[in-house]
Order: C-alpha cells, then sequence, then structure tokens
C-alpha cells in the first residue's frame, strides 16, 4: 500500500466481491489500481494531499488585509511574514467585548469535510518598521507556513482499566495517520514504533481482524497498564469517507472493466443488452469529488 493511497485493499475486494471474498490472486493488480486511481483522484481535486502536513507559501502583496491560503482546511499557522517583518496571531475577539489587538486571525473550520478555503485576516495598525496591518503590494513578500489537512483533533478517550487498545471514532472518514497523543492536561506522549508502551508512551497500530473475511485492518492506540484510567486526547489525520468510497468504487469499475475493454454495450443470448460508461471519470464518482475541489479565489 502506498502512502497516497486512498483506500485499503480489504476495502476493496469487499466491494468488488461482498463477504464471500475474492481471493488473493489478483492482489498486486488491485493494488495498482488503488494507487493509479488514488493520483487521479488528488490530481482532478487539485490537492497535492488530504492529510495533515506543514506547508509554507509565498504571495504577492495585494495591498488587503485579508489571505487566502491554497490548502485546506488550515488546521494552525506557525507563523506569517510580510517583507521580512514577522505579523503576531490576534487573539480571537470576546463576545460584547471591545477588540483593539493588532495581528492576524485565521478563519476556523469546523471539523467536518468537505470544509473550503478559509481566510487569514489583519487587524490593527502598527507603526513604521512593526508588523503590518496589510499584506502591503510587492511580489513574493508574503511568506506563510501552516499546517493543512484533515484531522480529528483532541478526541477524547479513556486508557482501558490494565492499559491496552484504544480505537478512535474515526466519524468522518477512515484513520490514515497519527497526529499525536496528550493527556487531558495537554502534556505529549511519545509514540513508538514497536515494542510494548511503558508510562506516557503510546503505539498506533494496524491490526488485522483474524475473523473477517477477507481480513479486515483496524487501527488502534495501545497504552501502558501504568496509564490505566487516564484520560487522553488523540489527534489524527483521516481520509474523507466521501473520497474513500469513490477511490474504491472507481477502482472497482476499472477492475471490471478489463472484461470488456472498449465496449459500450453487450448482448446476452440476444435477450438482454448491458450498456457500460466509457466516460474517463464515472458520473457518480465525480458528483462525490466536486464537493472537495480545491478552487483558490482570485
Amino acid at each position: 500500500m502506498a502512502a497516497s493511497d486512498l483506500a485499503q485493499l480489504a476495502d476493496l475486494k469487499v466491494w468488488i466481491a461482498g463477504s464471500s471474498g475474492i481471493g488473493t490472486s489478483d492482489d498486486a493488480l488491485l493494488g495498482r489500481l488503488i494507487t493509479d486511481i488514488s493520483g487521479a483522484i488528488t490530481a482532478y481535486l487539485g490537492r497535492p494531499s488530504l492529510l495533515p502536513r506543514a506547508v509554507t507559501e509565498r504571495y504577492d502583496g495585494s495591498g488587503k488585509r485579508r489571505l487566502y491560503p491554497r490548502q485546506y482546511p488550515v488546521l494552525s499557522i506557525a507563523s506569517l511574514v510580510i517583507d521580512d517583518v514577522t505579523v503576531p496571531a490576534a487573539p480571537a475577539p470576546s463576545a460584547g467585548g471591545s477588540w483593539l489587538q493588532s495581528g492576524y486571525l485565521l478563519e476556523p473550520w469546523d471539523g467536518a469535510p468537505p470544509g473550503g478555503i478559509q481566510a487569514i485576516d489583519l487587524y490593527g495598525s502598527f507603526a513604521l518598521g512593526q508588523p503590518r496591518s496589510a499584506f502591503v503590494g510587492g511580489r513574493q513578500n508574503i511568506a506563510v507556513t501552516y499546517t493543512a489537512g484533515y484531522q480529528v483533533t483532541s478526541e477524547a478517550a479513556a486508557v482501558p482499566s490494565g492499559g491496552g487498545d484504544v480505537a478512535p471514532a474515526q466519524p468522518y472518514g477512515p484513520w490514515a495517520s497519527d497526529q499525536g497523543v496528550t493527556y487531558a492536561n495537554g502534556t505529549p506522549l511519545t509514540a513508538i514504533a514497536t515494542g510494548t508502551p511503558a508510562q506516557g508512551q503510546y503505539l498506533a497500530k494496524l491490526t488485522q481482524s483474524p475473523d473477517a473475511t477477507p481480513p479486515a485492518w483496524t487501527i488502534v492506540y495501545t497504552f501502558a497498564a501504568a496509564d490505566q484510567n487516564e484520560s487522553v486526547l488523540i489527534s489524527y489525520g483521516f481520509i474523507p469517507a466521501a473520497i474513500n468510497n469513490a477511490c474504491i468504487e472507481w477502482a472497482a469499475e476499472r477492475y471490471r472493466y478489463r472484461t470488456r475493454i472498449g465496449q459500450s454495450s453487450q448482448t446476452v443470448s440476444g435477450q438482454m443488452t448491458s450498456a457500460y460508461s466509457l466516460k474517463g471519470m464515472p458520473d457518480f464518482i465525480k458528483a462525490s469529488l466536486d464537493p472537495f475541489r480545491n478552487v483558490t479565489p482570485i
């Protein structure tokens, strides 16, 4: 499975053959289809990555007080620099109170897909040579470093008695990357790659269900017995369900296409005719993906 894949092989095999299974003879082919379709989807969406990652981008200053980062959803901003001057973050205004703070403010994401382009606004006024109150005109004079991608942030969970596994809720789509765990007070736990966690550590791992047909993979976070009953906050990247399903369905369509290459219809025993679409992207896939396309405003 490639790091850029938007679906799992087991899920594709279930979609194609149901619970009866499809065997393993075509696993390599199906894996290539998932990777190819995943690339086609990200290209169509105009989004190089759906998972949380840090990016640094430069923009031409417009002279206005609002700027739209190219990627979304934006989770946090690490720095904003205008003409080599660092602009501080401004606190959000309180209800009913006066707000005289200067700095930038990020339009928040509500946490649910598909999300959309968010604005960075500048507030206040600054003395000459101090952080700017507008994205002053210039060529490539605005630099923004930020983290963007689909992420469930600080999902509350409790370590079971005696330690052990916690399964994330995955409310909007399948887990795809670990983004850290903290105690309820904000103190971070340390991730380990293998082995048994000690107090203050955790292990994020994919496990295979032996009872599922075909075998299914699930993600669990494993904690130490010394952390039993502790309240923890789990953050993780995810693939939105609509995109995950679109990848599975499109890959399945391409898999079946090999038995009818170039055919737009087929008559069986002179009695029944089946019609097939030869479009590069099926309409039902396009309808699922269109809400996630990245259209950066001018």
